[in-house]
């Protein structure tokens, strides 16, 4: 439905009407600012290209935020690339007159050969084209990564499926970004793009924002916005003519440089000083919460099996000792065995390290003791918790504010981890005699009464395993040695997989059960099922999770040995609780080649020492009284399940990708059907016989999308006077389409056709008539004519 030529119109001076809306006299400066303002030119070619590498710095800068996620920097060259052969293919393509959307299908097909080469090329038809076997490996691969993703921890190793996935993901936002600047010109809201990659790393592991480079970025960003203004890439509103006259483009370079400065520096200092933005403000300690190995708020147990699972461990942590065997290293305690994922001790009534340790729970002066000197540097493991023997009794050598917790001794920080840390430990080597383990007084303290706490409805199955077990010994420490033997017999495996396999991963009585009844399993299955059937019993137990002793490295000529310890040697084992002892480490994995502790061996009583015994009433020497475990709310810092969470929310982010990619492409399609149609018409001005009349089908077509009333029957001469008294359009296009129009009407038939020199002019008023209507259309107007056209639907109705 556009503005129709009738043969009875007179044609008319197209200046005059320019005259009467003000226009400036040809040649004047006053005309050539305004020409400038109107942007009757498109953007220069070569200057859209240029803004690629800006767009790609704007990518690429953020990826480095994930940097804390993964290990390594291959995987940051590969998506990189990815990155850069989509936005390079748009910014060569656009090089070429061709249609806006052109660039961006080309970029499609560069990202998708892209990825086949690098991911797939054994499917791909010659080793480029996708396949339906292509499409089938990637999307196993990403099926692979999210299952790497749900049992690997920080950082992570970036298997090939990861790098795959990030390829991916940054060749959409990279064509996302492209489209949004170029296509859409929308270059505001390719900011979007990197604040998303940016906030990744934040949203998954706590840690200091780098201020750096969020200042880097918001350069870049504001960088963009400038370039894209000069260059005439983005939709601009409309100057009111008030101030038409009065502000020069590009002369506000420097304000608006300062302005941006400004906010950059307000966006990094004013949370840092406000009252309420400070990150202390929102930290809220929670009871029984763990900072994990590696982030905060994950259950132990299964960050526990995320490590045990590492397709390539790394260095944890390398530690020499005067111990004459590898030392057991602690971070926390499992102590809360409530249904549901078991909790890790409170750290309430915790004081500053500095204080000094306490003494060991329950340690009576006649146990023979020896101390061990231990340091440690700490390469590959973020912690909150510090790895120690236990029990320690003095640390130094640590940077930063750390706390003790009572009776556990485990220390731990708030603001800082363990990460680069180096410290040395003074520990206890206990070594008590069977006469002693014999003797411990079976009464539980009430301080202890948590540690014997179980649920009613816990499984009759574990109680009668356990009692079946100890069946005909009498004292704790034999109950103890015999669940250990139990576990060591051989009649149990150790399997890593198992538990993923059969259902019964992590730490809750219902895992405990199964695993009984299937036997395999690997560390915290043996552990928690040692202490929870040393419960039943009425033995004090917890759950301790450190690292085993590690790899012996050398042995130095002060008798000293220095061990490396992976992230695979994660480790669980179970403490037993003695009265005038304390809590005893036992070992009841098998299959990791550890040596069990001596104490802990049925055959203690023949090798140990003699030592002083106990009578009844317990022992001769005063022990030191046990401190009370902290009460705290069982519902209170509850965790989930991480697998279950990363799966649950791998499926979100999947569907939610899919939705988006779908509305995209449908929002999309009105816009490639318009600009497919003005492709056509254009091409068609250079062989039709009547270039001009096409031409101004489509500038009426396009006033009708910017919501101009198109009447029906009107001529085109009445037409362009109405939209001159509107938009200051370029007058020299204007007249020359419009004679062209009228002489094609008036013409007789067979009266000659048009030079490709004139067609060519032709189809250039048009494009400068059509860039002057979007450059003074208001940003919203633009989006809208661009994203849902009138004419479309102007042209379905008349069907």
């Amino acid at each position: 439905m556009s503005a129709t030529l009738r043969p009875h119109d007179l044609p008319a001076r197209a200046d005059a009407s320019a005259s009467r809306r003000g226009s400036a006299a040809p040649g004047s400066s006053k005309q050539r600012r305004g020409a400038r303002r109107d942007a009757s030119a498109p953007p220069s070619r070569a200057r859209e290209a240029a803004l690629a590498p800006v767009l790609f710095l704007l990518l690429v800068l953020p990826l480095g935020g994930i940097g804390s996620l993964l290990s390594g920097d291959n995987w940051w060259w590969s998506t990189a690339f990815v990155t850069g052969v989509v936005l390079a293919v748009a910014a060569l393509t656009r090089l070429f007159r061709v249609p806006g959307v052109v660039p961006s299908l080309a970029a499609f097909v560069a990202w998708v050969v892209t990825i086949t080469v690098m991911f797939a090329p054994d499917e791909a038809l010659f080793g480029v084209l996708p396949s339906f076997d292509t499409l089938r490996t990637i999307r196993g691969g990403l099926a692979d990564a999210g299952a790497s993703i749900a049992v690997q921890s920080i950082p992570a190793d970036p298997v090939t499926s990861i790098v795959a996935l990030l390829g991916l993901s940054f060749g959409l936002l990279a064509l996302l970004a492209d489209a949004l600047v170029f296509a859409v010109r929308m270059p505001a809201l390719a900011g979007l793009v990197p604040l998303a990659i940016l906030s990744v790393p934040y949203a998954i592991h706590q840690q200091v924002f780098d201020t750096t480079l969020f200042a880097f970025i918001a350069a870049l960003y504001l960088l963009l916005l400038w370039l894209t203004s000069r260059f005439g890439v983005a939709a601009r509103l409309p100057e009111p003519p008030s101030i038409r006259g009065g502000i020069r483009a590009g002369r506000n370079g420097l304000r608006a440089v300062l302005s941006g400065v400004l906010a950059i520096a307000l966006a990094i200092v004013l949370p840092a000083v406000t009252p309420g933005l400070t990150p202390e403000s929102f930290h809220t300690p929670l009871a029984a919460q763990l900072p994990s190995v590696y982030s905060s708020g994950v259950d132990p147990t299964i960050q526990l099996s995320l490590d045990l699972r590492r397709s390539n461990p790394v260095l944890s942590l390398s530690y020499t000792t005067t111990s004459t065997s590898g030392l057991y290293l602690k971070l926390v305690n499992i102590d809360d065995f409530t249904d549901g994922a078991w909790q890790p001790e409170s750290t309430d009534g915790s004081h500053a390290l500095a204080s000094g340790l306490d003494a060991p729970d329950g340690l009576a002066s006649d146990v023979t003791t020896s101390n061990i000197t231990t340091s440690v540097q700490v390469s590959g493991l973020r912690s909150d918790w510090l790895p120690l023997p236990y029990p320690a009794t003095a640390v130094s050598g640590l940077s930063g504010d750390w706390t003790v917790t009572p009776g556990s001794l485990t220390v731990t920080s708030v603001d800082n981890n363990s990460d680069g840390q180096n410290y040395s430990a003074t520990s206890l080597d206990l070594q008590p005699t069977a006469a002693q383990l014999e003797s411990a007084d079976p009464t539980v303290p009430e301080a202890l009464s948590s540690f014997v706490a179980l649920p009613d409805d816990i499984s009759p199955f574990i109680r009668n395993t356990a009692r079946s077990v100890t069946a005909g010994v009498s004292s704790n420490y034999d109950k103890a040695v015999a669940l250990q033997k139990y576990f060591t017999s051989g009649a149990f495996t150790y399997s890593v997989t198992a538990p993923v396999e059969g259902h019964y991963d992590g730490g809750n009585f219902a895992a405990v059960a199964t695993f009984l009844s299937a036997k395999s399993g690997y560390c915290i299955h043996f552990a928690s099922a040692m202490a929870v059937m040393a419960r039943t019993l009425g033995i004090p137990a917890r759950i301790a999770i450190g690292y085993h002793p590690g790899n012996p490295k050398s042995t130095q000529a002060d008798g000293t040995t220095s061990y490396d310890v992976y992230s695979d040697q994660l480790h669980a084992w179970p403490e037993l609780w003695f009265a005038g002892i304390g809590w005893l480490s036992f070992e009841p994995t098998p299959g990791l080649g550890l040596v069990p502790p001596a104490y802990s061996l049925a055959n203690y009583a023949a090798v140990s020492a003699t030592a002083p015994t106990r009578d009844s009433a317990g022992s001769t020497a005063a022990p030191t009284t046990p401190k009370a475990k902290a009460l705290t709310d069982p519902t209170a810092g509850q965790v989930v399940d991480p697998q279950v969470q990363a799966a649950e929310q791998g499926r979100a982010w999947l569907i939610a990708l899919v939705v988006v990619v779908l509305v995209v492409l449908l929002a999309a399609i009105p816009a490639v059907v318009r600009r497919s149609r003005r492709w056509r018409r254009l091409r068609a001005m250079m062989r039709s016989e009547s270039p001009a009349t096409l031409g101004w089908a489509e500038v009426a077509d396009t006033l009708s999308d910017y919501r101009f009333e198109v009447v029906q029957g009107e001529t085109a001469r009445a037409f362009a006077a109405r939209v001159g008294n509107l938009y200051h359009m370029p007058p020299e296009p204007v007249a020359d389409l419009l004679r062209a129009a009228e002489l094609e009407q008036f013409a007789r038939a067979g009266a000659g056709t048009l030079s490709a020199e004139r067609r060519a002019e032709l189809v250039a008023d048009v494009r400068r008539i059509l860039t002057a209507v979007s450059a003074q259309a208001s940003t919203s107007d633009d989006r809208k004519a661009v994203l849902l056209p009138l004419s479309l639907w102007a042209r379905m109705r008349a069907f």
